[in-house]
């Protein structure tokens, strides 16, 4: 402590340390959750020519075809996309590369916070001469608290809890330059507006930040003369600027302010009473970070009078009265109210969260003004006039102890973390009364193997919510890989039922129906899923297949192209087009496009023959031989190809 007092860098280097260290161990992670689309399904991250796209579509644009929440959603966040690419291009799809970089936002965050915290403290008349130093060791206490705090894991431990990251690196950059700025419009009051227009690219909530500037100046900046307060409006202006280009960004690409509406169960008084004891439970978490889950179930109060809703409007009434009663006392402890509240606000409007309505990740930026708030009690019990060496003592033990607790905290959490498997293990046993994590867990078992098991949490979670279409969609594919077809078939439909507006169960019924040589019955199927979602390649690959066993291959052709300028590198699409020419005789078209599938895919035995029998017929035998034993490398058992090697070996002799 006493280095920190000395030197800001060391101070640095001790939060770089401890930031970089609780995290270390999310290195040997997975991807999870989120991820599958946000980073193993996106091709947006993957190629820079769709920038454009990433700037002028919500973040579920890319999976359009895939699920529900690609055709429309509530957030647009191109700053997140570019991070991902950015990821991608370094680090290819290992995920130790993406936490790395999540981990070195988070270092980031803390050092900011650390060179903004000195602004809270020292403002007891008992400061020492070098009161700098004290500030300055206050600030590395509340950094080291931000930095290790367990609720920070979901942000940090997740790969798509990056916006998370990136919109409090930029907004606490904003609010940094902001203060260093004073009174004076210059570069840094420039950099500040860019740092918080990247902010509001990054996540929403950053654009609270206006109202978090207004408080600073209204709290903790020096006096001001009523003129120079006039002149102080002006300086807000920028940032209404940036914000009004963001609002008309966010509304072209999402096509409104929320167009995907949340519990649609809710009244608009319900949306209100549920606000209260949302708020307390972030206190509650802030306060005590116990029983971490990825997954809160949202139990609404239909009624002011619950206790719960009573109690937590007392809870409420508690905050506001305090901040108005501190607004005097204490103006440190009053703004680092206003900082835990002010992010808080836009994760209270319910309809347009997720289903998941509370998430922990959302008190990321809340939680500085709660550590600050702790800080401040620790320096008030430092200058204090009676008792103070043994209440100081017992203060810096038990901080001592808060933080060694924070870490063992954090570090436990990230190991749940650690995969799909054990991310929703842990969710089902914290959240046994909801369907998502079951289905979700059942999702993990299906990516094991384990069919059994993902059927068994499939129909829990059809129990919990008989309308849920997901579980529907699922249980149908978990039947449909271990051959129970009715059942699938019967699944689908309901699942149609529920949702007749979705591609993907026409799509599976369509294959069901091709396997069964009903090619008619098929592409009605995938007519209908292409219909419903033109940007669903696997559906217009599906469709090519079916015209081409129609003995249609010119509108084969037409549709692998077609699901080509979709998805580019799709290995399966190039193939299949490959067969479609070589079956129209267009051989050196042919194995243009076998050649495309397995640069895409190397080990894809079915292009290695295909590759094969294309030179084969071109008597190009020796490179078809080749072709051939990688098939059976990979296949041994293809009879086909060990025929065909046979037949050549036999013409050579």
């Amino acid at each position: 402590m006493k280095a920190a007092l000395n030197s800001k860098y060391t101070a640095i280097a001790i939060i770089i340390a401890v930031s970089i260290g609780v995290y270390l161990n999310t290195l040997p992670n997975g991807f999870v959750y989120d991820d599958e689309f946000q980073v193993l399904k996106n091709l947006w991250i993957k190629d820079v020519r769709y920038l454009p796209e990433i700037f002028r579509s919500h973040v579920g644009a890319p999976f359009a075809g895939e699920f529900v929440g690609g055709r429309v959603a509530n957030y647009y966040r191109p700053v997140m996309y570019i991070i991902l690419m950015i990821d991608y291009y370094i680090f290819g799809l290992k995920p130790w590369g993406f936490h790395l970089i999540n981990i070195l936002f988070h270092a980031g965050v803390s050092v900011l916070f650390f060179l903004i915290a000195p602004l809270f403290f020292g403002q007891s008349s008992r400061t020492p001469e070098d009161g700098e130093g004290y500030k300055r060791a206050f600030a590395l206490i509340a950094a080291l608290l931000f930095s290790t705090h367990p609720v920070h894991t979901e942000a940090v431990a997740w790969v798509s809890g990056i916006p998370e990251l990136s919109f409090t690196l930029f907004y606490l950059i904003s609010f940094y330059l902001y203060i260093k700025a004073g009174e004076v419009w210059g570069k840094r009051s420039i950099l500040s507006v860019i740092f918080f227009f990247l902010a509001a690219l990054s996540k929403e909530t950053a654009l609270t930040l206006p109202i978090l500037l207004l408080a600073y100046d209204y709290s903790l900046a020096p006096p001001l003369t009523p003129r120079e307060r006039g002149r102080r409006l002006w300086r807000y202006l920028p940032y209404l600027i940036a914000a009004g280009i963001n609002f008309m960004l966010r509304t072209y690409a999402i096509g409104g302010f929320a167009p995907l509406k949340r519990h649609p169960e809710l009244s608009n008084y319900g949306y209100f009473i549920n606000i209260f004891p949302l708020f307390s439970r972030y206190l509650e978490k802030l306060i005590l970070p116990l029983n971490l889950n990825a997954y809160y179930v949202l139990h609404p109060a239909s009624s002011v009078f619950e206790w719960r809703v009573m109690l937590s409007v007392i809870i409420t009434l508690s905050f506001i009265l305090g901040a108005y009663f501190l607004r005097r006392v204490n103006r440190a402890a009053f703004f680092s109210l206003l900082w835990i509240a002010v992010p808080i606000l836009p994760v209270l409007y319910i309809p347009a969260l997720g289903e998941n309505t509370f998430a922990d990740r959302y008190l990321y930026l809340p939680s500085a003004g709660f550590v600050i708030l702790l800080t401040l009690l620790l320096e008030r019990i430092y200058y204090g006039r009676k008792f103070w060496r043994h209440t100081l003592s017992v203060a810096i033990s038990i901080l001592v102890v808060i933080i060694g607790l924070y870490c063992a905290g954090t570090v436990k959490r990230n190991t749940v973390w650690k995969d799909n498997y054990t991310l929703w293990l842990d969710a089902v046993e914290k959240s046994p009364d909801d369907a998502i994590p079951h289905g979700s867990l059942a999702n993990a078992y299906f990516g094991r193997g384990l069919i059994d098991k993902a059927v068994e949490h499939y129909e829990i979670a059809l129990r919990l919510k008989p309308g849920f279409f997901y579980g529907h969609t699922n249980l149908a594919i978990a039947y449909q890989e271990k051959g129970l077809i009715d059942k699938a078939v019967g699944h689908y439909k309901i699942a149609l039922r529920l949702r007749p507006d979705y591609p993907e169960p026409y799509n599976n019924l369509g294959i069901i129906y091709a396997r069964q040589g009903l090619f008619d019955e098929a592409i009605a199927e995938f007519e209908t899923a292409v219909r419903l979602e033109p940007r669903y390649a696997e559906a217009q690959n599906n469709l090519g297949l079916a015209y081409q066993n129609k003995g249609w291959t010119d509108r084969a052709i037409g549709q692998y192209k077609t699901a080509l300028t979709i998805k580019p590198d799709y290995p399966q699409v190039h193939n299949n087009l490959g067969m479609a020419y070589e079956e129209e005789g267009r051989l050196a078209e042919a194995i243009e496009e076998y050649g495309t599938a397995l640069r895409l895919k190397s080990d894809y035995a079915n292009a290695h023959y295909n590759m094969g029998d294309a030179y084969y017929k071109e008597g190009r035998f020796d490179e078809a031989i080749k072709e051939f034993q990688m098939t059976l490398e990979l296949e041994p058992g293809n009879s086909e190809a060990l025929k065909k090697v046979e037949n050549i070996k036999a013409r050579s002799k």
